[in-house]
C-alpha cells in the first residue's frame, strides 16, 4: 500500500502564513459601507413646529407731524392794561340792539371771555379799568363781586327793544371763574350801554371782534 507523503514543517507555516495574509487582505479590501443620515422629516401644516422668524425691517420715520391732541385754538392779539377806545360811525336808526350775553372760562388757553351779540353792526366801544361800579343815571353803587372791575361803554347801542323789552336783565350775574367773576348792567340810556365787570385781580383785557360779536378776553397776567 503507497504511503502519502506529508509536508515538511516548514513548508506548513508558509502555507499558513499564506493563508492568513488572504485574509486579512480580504478584511481591509471591502470596507462595510455606513448608513446614509435619514433625511429630516418636512414640517407638517398646523404643527407647532418652531419656524425661524423674518429679518426685522428699518422703520422709516414719517415726515408729517402728529395732529395736535386737542382741537382747541386759542386766541391770540395783544393784551392791554391801559384803556381802549374804538369809535364806529354807525348809521342810524335802528340802533344796534345787544341781543345776549354769553360768557365762558378758556383755561386750556389761560383766559375767560365775555361775548356781546348784536342785532346789527358792532358799535363803538371804550374799554378801562375803574374802582367802583355806579348805576346810571341814579349813582348808587352796584355790589359786584371782585376785586377790581372793567367797564365797558358801548355807543349807539341799547339793551331793550322798541318796545321796552330788556335783552340784557338789570342785577349783578355772578360767575365762579379763575378771572372773571361776574358782571352787571350799570345803564341803558339814550343809546348808550354800561356793562361792569367783576375781576379777582386788576387783569389785563383783550378786545376783538366777529361779524356781530364783540368778545372781550381777560387774563391775570400777560403772556
Amino acid at each position: 500500500m503507497r504511503s502519502i507523503a506529508r509536508p515538511s514543517p516548514l513548508a506548513q507555516a508558509a502555507i499558513l502564513l499564506a493563508v492568513l495574509a488572504t485574509v486579512a487582505s480580504c478584511a481591509t479590501s471591502t470596507p462595510t459601507s455606513s448608513p446614509a443620515p435619514n433625511p429630516a422629516p418636512a414640517p407638517i401644516a398646523g404643527s407647532s413646529q418652531p419656524t425661524q422668524p423674518p429679518a426685522p425691517t428699518q422703520a422709516t420715520p414719517s415726515s408729517h407731524p402728529l395732529a395736535p391732541a386737542t382741537g382747541t385754538a386759542c386766541a391770540s392779539g395783544a393784551w392791554h392794561s391801559a384803556p381802549l377806545n374804538v369809535t364806529r360811525d354807525v348809521a342810524t336808526p335802528p340802533v344796534p340792539l345787544v341781543a345776549n350775553v354769553r360768557t365762558a372760562p378758556h383755561p386750556e388757553c389761560g383766559y375767560d371771555r365775555f361775548v356781546l351779540t348784536f342785532t346789527g353792526p358792532v358799535p363803538g366801544y371804550y374799554i378801562r379799568h375803574v374802582t367802583q361800579v355806579l348805576a346810571d343815571p341814579s349813582g348808587k353803587p352796584i355790589n359786584l363781586p371782585g376785586r377790581s372791575y372793567l367797564l365797558i361803554t358801548l355807543r349807539p347801542a341799547q339793551a331793550h327793544t322798541d318796545s321796552g323789552t330788556a335783552t340784557i336783565t338789570r342785577g349783578v350775574h355772578a360767575l365762579d371763574y379763575r378771572i372773571l367773576t361776574g358782571y352787571a348792567l350799570e345803564g341803558d340810556f339814550e343809546g348808550v350801554i354800561n356793562l361792569a365787570l367783576g375781576l379777582n385781580s386788576t387783569a389785563s383785557f383783550r378786545a376783538g371782534e366777529l361779524p356781530g360779536r364783540l368778545y372781550v378776553d381777560l387774563t391775570s397776567s400777560s403772556p
